[in-house]
């Protein structure tokens, strides 16, 4: 290989490098969210890997710079929960393990949701939200914002000014917390019941060897300014390169994938574990394939609320 040519090959896998937040290089934040300090019950810790989400550390050289949407881990011990709050963009919550309560409040009227693995809440613009940890085992969950610079979260009931045990169950008085229902002809529960998406509900499309079961867009929760697909991938399958004019983010939950870089013919290639990423960006054309002894499965995040219009090509 020529000199030159060797070079620009190098130069090209340093910027795919650039692009890539491994879960061994990270640590979990216990100090990730001002409103919880001094707070015991209010307790968890952020992973970094897009963007600083509804933390104000954007300034944290380990997290790779967003565009439409950040992404982060967050664990939340068991008998923890976080105070009842808004944002001016929407937020998606898909657990990873463990069982979450959600509650979406109307005044001093909550409904709560269980989620468990693999399920999501999408959390619509300007809706007071909460969550806690009830179960047996700790919860893990990522979570999105849509903007890559969030304003700080709106609290509507925080135990610093509410009482506690009024806090825990994100404002609801007592007697006024009821259970989500998504059969109810409530048009609260019809509204909640549009942004949970269930694992077990889902109903994939096959393309290119792979399964695409949508959670945020068409035929899944209503997208806000991104969308988000659950990819299974068998192993051995590959997809053709492809690019879109706006960035997507892998993410890997299950198994082993293998994602490359084309540019000029030159093509460079990273394999990722579970929780690594790697974010596209817009424009530049990527693939993904198994190369591991069992199925993998990952979370695409695309940077748009429009419509797919990329379809999956086999090698």
């Amino acid at each position: 290989m020529a000199v030159s040519a060797q070079a620009e090959l190098l130069d090209l896998a340093s910027k795919m490098r650039a692009f890539i937040g491994r879960h061994t290089g990270k640590s979990f934040d216990w100090d990730a969210f001002p409103g919880s300090r001094g707070f015991p019950d209010l307790e968890r810790a952020q992973m970094r890997y897009i963007g600083a989400g509804g933390s104000p550390k954007a300034d944290d050289p380990s997290t790779l710079k967003p565009g439409q949407f950040t992404l982060s881990l967050v664990h939340q011990p068991v008998g923890k929960y976080a105070a009842c709050h808004s944002h001016e963009v929407v937020e998606h919550f898909l657990v990873l393990s463990g069982v979450l309560t959600v509650g979406w409040a109307w005044g001093n009227e909550v409904i709560e949701a269980r989620l468990g693995p693999k399920d999501m809440v999408l959390n619509e613009v300007g809706r007071p939200h909460g969550f806690r940890n009830d179960g047996v085992e700790p919860v893990l969950m990522s979570i999105s914002v849509g903007s890559g610079m969030p304003k700080p979260p709106v609290y509507v009931c925080h135990p610093r000014d509410s009482d506690p045990s009024v806090a825990r169950c994100f404002g609801a008085s007592r007697g006024k917390t009821l259970a989500f229902d998504p059969d109810s002809n409530d048009p609260r529960q019809r509204e909640f019941a549009r942004h949970v998406v269930r694992y077990a509900e889902r109903r994939p499309v096959w393309e290119a060897g792979c399964a695409r079961s949508v959670y945020i867009g068409e035929g899944g929760a209503p997208p806000g300014q991104y969308r988000m697909d659950m990819i299974h991938l068998p192993r051995g399958v590959a997809v053709r390169g492809y690019a879109r004019p706006v960035e997507d983010v892998y993410f890997v939950l299950e198994g082993c994938i293998t994602a490359g870089w084309e540019e000029a013919g030159r093509i460079v290639e990273e394999g990722f574990g579970p929780r690594d990423a790697i974010f596209n960006p817009a424009g530049r054309i990527h693939y993904f394939r198994n190369d591991g002894a069992s199925d993998a499965t990952f979370m695409m995040l695309v940077g748009t609320a429009e419509a797919e219009d990329v379809r999956f090509q086999t090698v």
